[in-house]
């Protein structure tokens, strides 16, 4: 059984390096092209090809990629979907990024300030910047992805329009202090007490562990 990841926003196959030492069967899906004028479910159809439907698979997301699953299980189906640290809903997403859905004050960002901002912001997050190789790998991923790319995915993520009604199945994991998407908004999730945004990498044993037992139950 194949286990496809798909990883969140400035982010490449380096954000699951703890998950493919430990969960079976793991492949990556990279980010496909985007064009300007994709929307999140336009853009999630762009995956369909980079996955072997001739057996079954399961599909792994984290945060961006938890998005992109909800738009693209409208065209696989996977045996098991498992969300880290995302959103199932637009109900689910804080206020903060509804608002900018009104406002567009996300779009005065470039592509390049938003890596900027990553490399700075890396800096405010403890568990980021007391970690000295998980904070490189942070801003060496966010540099590794072209800013229009970036540019597109922040405006495509505050534009979306997702809602929570084609699978009831899902497994959701989620750290109860993450501060991208605050646990108070989510439903139906298995919570992880005091886990980040990127708990997936700062507590890797204890996620791979979930991840393991929901695909085997």
């Amino acid at each position: 059984m194949t286990n496809y990841f798909i990883s969140g926003i400035a982010s490449d196959y380096r954000a699951f390096l703890p998950q493919y030492e430990a969960i079976e069967n793991a492949v990556y899906l990279p980010f496909p092209k985007h064009e300007s004028k994709d929307t999140m479910n336009s853009y999630a159809q762009k995956f369909v090809p980079l996955i072997n439907q001739n057996e079954p698979f399961n599909i792994i997301a984290h945060s961006m990629g938890g998005i992109i699953t909800m738009e693209l299980i409208k065209y696989v189906v996977p045996q098991k979907i498992i969300l880290l640290s995302t959103v199932k809903s637009r109900d689910e997403m804080p206020a903060k990024l509804t608002h900018m859905r009104y406002t567009n004050a996300h779009k005065l960002l470039p592509g390049y300030g938003f890596i900027k901002s990553i490399e700075i912001g890396s800096t405010f997050f403890p568990e980021i910047r007391n970690n000295t190789q998980l904070r490189k790998t942070v801003v060496d991923m966010a540099k590794a992805n072209k800013p229009k790319f970036l540019y597109w995915a922040v405006n495509a993520i505050i534009k979306w329009n997702g809602t929570n009604d084609y699978r009831k199945d899902i497994i959701h994991i989620h750290g109860t202090n993450d501060k991208m998407f605050p646990y108070r908004n989510i439903r139906n999730a298995i919570p992880v007490f005091n886990g980040s945004h990127e708990m997936h990498v700062l507590r890797a044993e204890e996620i791979n562990r979930l991840i393991n037992y929901y695909l085997a139950k």
